[in-house]
């Protein structure tokens, strides 16, 4: 008969010893990197692209301009304004909290429905709460058209020829 000391632990068939334990998480570690590089290549198969329209744009034909001196796209949120020296290009976003402008009804500015600001044809705000003028873009004229380029500002007192 066998006698057994207080300290020590008798070995069971179902213990776990230590190269059992390092084996296990080796393994473990392996096929997790393993999981994650094929994830990786997974996705790149699918193109993570943004599709936005083209910062650049046909935006009006002179003649439609020649006939009302305001032409709104809405698509692009954008006002194509004729005065006494020219065509521009201006942003219908107010800059106060980005609702949609709206052209007053003698054609001589633009308000927002929202919170009341006042804005100039030109741009300028005339009433608050907005703080900055209306944003213009650069504008080029090819032939009869006109094409308005929104990544690229233009000075407000920048105008084209019609």
């Amino acid at each position: 008969m066998k006698l057994l000391d207080d300290l020590s632990v008798p070995e069971s068939p179902e213990s776990v010893t230590r190269r059992r334990f390092l084996g296990v998480s080796t393994l473990a570690a392996l096929g997790a990197s393993f999981a994650g590089s094929l994830a990786i290549c997974v996705r790149f198969l699918w193109p993570s692209v943004l599709f936005e329209a083209p910062s650049r744009f046909l935006a009006a034909r002179i003649g439609d301009l020649l006939r009302r001196p305001i032409l709104f796209l809405r698509k692009r949120r954008l006002y194509m304004v004729r005065d006494e020296r020219g065509v521009f290009a201006q942003t219908a976003v107010c800059t106060h909290l980005g609702c949609l402008t709206r052209p007053n009804p003698g054609n001589d500015g633009f308000f927002c429905p929202c919170h009341g600001s006042r804005f100039a044809l030109d741009g300028k705000v005339l009433k608050g709460p907005a703080p900055l003028p209306l944003e213009h873009y650069k504008i080029e004229r090819r032939e009869d058209h006109l094409w308005v380029d929104v990544a690229a500002k233009e000075d407000p007192d920048a105008r084209i020829q019609v």
